[in-house]
């Protein structure tokens, strides 16, 4: 029995939650905010689970790192238990030199060995860690150097990943991974039936915050804060959204009392969007029921901000069998967000290249045909579709929206963004995320 209790106040308590959050990823394959939610399942201070979560998601960003540490400070490719390895990485990437450590050096090295000691599988290996860690801060600029010979450490995401973005982007993807391991910038979409993003500055201003316009109804925070902390939030003035993601809702050029399908709706940020800009009747759709919930949830939030009630109906089913969900009256216009890789926004979800297998773009690819090809059957003539992915891998953009139009010849492509990097734009280092948009009409019938 271990002779260490943990409280949950403990940073070492909150080390080993990370670390068996980031082994629940790293080895069952689950994603990091489901793991998330595993793990801080019956943690009750919040103090806690602000740490657990910042320090799992710190993890993910620099795991590359850690893992090739461990593996020259231990000489071992892998250590047993395994719980060992994620907390090992951890608590090495925490102590790679930065500009700014969020913690001392000396507190991680005594809260690693204090989680070992805490936990029965561990206990036998805190000598281990204690000794592999002092010895990574003596010697810290010889090991970094070492650790930097392997792209794992120095782009931290698998070697497949890199070839397949050096691949689709050879001028741009160590950008592109650059970015990919920066914190993502907290990006708010203004209600227009509420107000401008210059009037909602001024909310902010009262309340002390303070950010900066990147879009037509978008604000970048200077600070990411909770959502319970953004003025207007409960009363649908405003909306956590990329800006890159705010371009699906107004690419379908929207009127009053149209039939709106948004297809993979959740969890239902262009949903509202769409509601926002029009009195429509949409149906929003996803293959999960659990998730369909998120998408009534966020409406809810908005519908008192809107000056009609929105009218929304929601239905669980594949969207590539549409024998399951349509009732044969075509749509206006249809929002097509279909699953991908999500190459596009690694930034918000590090755990998406660890996750991804290498043949999953050309995979997903075949189900993205599947399911455009059977919206399009539920399209009327003169209607919109626009696809969206939030990948910037080839098969699942600008190859797929070619493919798709030459299968289909009453198809007309419209102007549309395109393909959209990851970047930092000029103005203030506002980083958006990676999508890619293509937009068509239905040939109206002669």
């Amino acid at each position: 029995m271990s002779a260490t209790r943990l409280v949950e106040t403990d940073l070492s308590f909150a080390l080993l939650k990370a670390a068996s959050t980031l082994l629940h990823v790293l080895e069952h394959g689950r994603s990091l905010d489901r793991a998330l939610a595993m793990e801080l399942e019956g943690v009750r201070s919040a103090q806690a689970r602000g740490a657990i979560q910042d320090l799992a998601y710190w993890g993910m960003r620099h795991m590359g790192q850690g893992l090739v540490l461990s593996r020259l400070l231990t000489r071992k490719p892998r250590l047993e238990p395994s719980l060992l390895n994620p907390l090992m990485a951890l608590g090495l990437a925490l102590l790679w030199p930065r500009e700014q450590a969020k913690y001392p050096a000396h507190t991680v090295v005594d809260q690693v060995v204090n989680a070992c000691a805490a936990h029965p599988q561990l206990a036998r290996a805190k000598g281990l860690a204690n000794a592999c860690l002092r010895n990574f801060l003596r010697g810290t600029p010889d090991w970094v150097q070492q650790a930097l010979n392997n792209p794992l450490a120095r782009h931290n995401v698998p070697a497949w990943w890199q070839q397949a973005l050096a691949q689709a982007h050879p001028n741009d993807w160590e950008a592109i991974l650059n970015v990919g391991q920066s914190q993502p910038p907290m990006v708010l979409r203004v209600n227009a039936r509420w107000g401008s993003p210059q009037q909602y500055l001024t909310a902010l201003e009262a309340q002390g915050q303070a950010g900066r316009v990147v879009g037509p109804q978008a604000v970048c925070l200077n600070k990411p804060v909770p959502v319970g902390f953004l003025p207007g939030f409960a009363e649908g003035h405003v909306s956590v959204q990329d800006a890159a993601a705010q371009h699906a809702a107004p690419l379908l050029q929207l009127q009053d009392g149209q039939r709106v399908l948004d297809a993979c709706a959740a969890p239902g940020g262009k949903t509202g969007h769409i509601l926002e800009l029009a009195d429509v009747d949409v149906l929003a759709l996803d293959s999960s029921e659990q998730r369909l919930q998120r998408v009534l949830a966020n409406v809810q939030r908005i519908a008192p901000a809107l000056p009609y009630h929105p009218r929304l109906r929601t239905q669980a089913a594949p969207a590539e069998q549409p024998e399951q969900w349509w009732d044969g009256q075509p749509f206006d216009a249809i929002l097509a967000d279909v699953p991908c890789t999500g190459s596009g926004v690694v930034r918000r979800h590090p755990d998406i290249p660890w996750l991804r297998r290498p043949g999953d773009s050309a995979q997903l690819s075949r189900l993205q045909h599947k399911i455009l090809a059977a919206l399009w059957s539920t399209l009327k003539p003169g209607g919109t579709l626009l696809l969206v992915t939030c990948s910037i891998f080839p098969d699942e953009g600008p190859v797929l929206a070619e493919a798709f139009e030459n299968k289909q010849p009453d198809a007309l492509r419209l102007q549309a963004p395109g393909l959209l990097l990851p970047q930092i734009d000029g103005s203030g280092g506002h980083v958006s995320d990676g999508f890619f948009y293509a937009r068509f009409q239905k040939a109206p019938q002669v």
